[in-house]
């Protein structure tokens, strides 16, 4: 599964290559990462890291597309 997850915070690129399979976009003093995950055991893990680096999770959202 896919999900978007929304942050507003002083990010760590770092975290990023801990994380996994994850990209991020910036834009108006948030981040977005798009993620990959193989279940929603990993989700939780990703969102625990979060808040452990003091960021706050503004979004969850499947970023899954139906259409193609």
């Amino acid at each position: 599964m896919r999900y978007d997850i929304r942050v507003r915070g002083r990010f760590d690129r770092a975290l990023v290559t801990a994380l996994g399979d994850i990209t991020i976009s910036t834009a108006d003093h948030e981040t977005t990462l798009h993620c990959r995950v193989p279940d929603v055991a990993a989700l939780v893990g990703i969102l625990h890291a979060l808040t452990a680096q003091d960021l706050t999770v503004r979004e969850v959202r499947t970023a899954d597309s139906e259409s193609g």
